[in-house]
């Protein structure tokens, strides 16, 4: 059993597939409205909501972050550089590399998901 979080969104495919190719996940479970993707530590649920609660996206919209939520979640990735490319090609992006902050053994760049879920990437300074 893995630790993990559950997402709620408009469009499951799209967000499952932000967090697939940013946290190198895979899918494990997939259904309508429902994808669940995991790595070997985490598992991801990504939840569908009826467009009356929240409408999707248009394709090339950029999301407008939506901050004011009681949790922010992070990620460990390999490459906040790479990350901050690949992001926009999968319907978010990464902020400015300006407001990247180093604290403790990792530095940190927020980010947004496709549908605007504002999260944190962290990339290790010292590996174990």
């Amino acid at each position: 059993m893995n630790n993990g979080a559950v997402l709620f969104a408009a469009d499951v495919d799209r967000v499952a597939r932000f967090y697939e190719v940013l946290l190198t996940m895979s899918p494990v479970h997939v259904e309508e409205g429902l994808r669940v993707i995991a790595s070997d530590r985490t598992e991801l649920v990504i939840h569908g909501v009826p467009p009356h609660i929240m409408a999707p996206l248009a394709a090339g919209e950029i999301p407008t972050p939506r901050e004011d939520t009681a949790i922010k979640l992070f990620f460990l990735v390999d490459n906040l550089a790479k990350a901050r490319e690949m992001a926009p090609l999968l319907g978010g992006f990464l902020f400015p590399a300006e407001k990247e902050f180093t604290t403790r053994r990792f530095v940190a760049s927020n980010a947004c998901d496709p549908e605007g879920n504002v999260v944190q990437f962290r990339e290790m300074l010292v590996h174990s």
